[in-house]
């Protein structure tokens, strides 16, 4: 069953530092993403049906140059979820964001984008351009 979106990130019962989990997960912000340059930035929830059938797709040696970032810290279900499909998933800090998941996407966009977005849902995918990031056009 796949989770629903709540009126918090699941912050307070998380443990990611937690040896039972397949899956590496890492606080992060936005300058930090940006900072590790990759090609590729999916931002995520484990609430977004979109996202569970894309990333469930994903292949652990062939997403290589892309970081997958989730808005929320139910690293329970994306472990059991997405163990076969990715090694490590980045976290939006809480310290730095909020737990408020719309408020935490929309300011992590604007970050990325360099510029204000009005977004607040995901997926969403930022590619690196010859200067920043943009927005990707994502196919179902």
């Amino acid at each position: 069953m796949t989770p629903t979106r709540g009126a918090d990130d699941m912050y307070s019962g998380s443990d990611i530092s937690s040896k039972k989990y397949t899956i590496t997960f890492i606080e992060t912000t936005a300058e930090e993403i940006i900072n590790k340059g990759e090609a590729s930035v999916y931002l995520f929830a484990s609430w977004c049906p979109y996202s569970l059938a894309h990333l469930r797709q994903q292949d652990k040696n062939g997403s290589s140059g892309t970081v997958y970032v989730s808005s929320n810290y139910d690293c329970k279900s994306m472990d059991r979820l997405f163990r076969n499909n990715l090694d490590t998933i980045y976290i939006l800090s809480n310290k730095y964001y909020g737990y408020d998941e719309s408020k935490k996407i929309k300011h992590f966009a604007s970050e990325i984008l360099g510029k204000e977005s009005d977004l607040t849902g995901v997926p969403q995918r930022f590619i690196k351009g010859s200067e920043k990031y943009i927005r990707a056009e994502l196919k179902n």
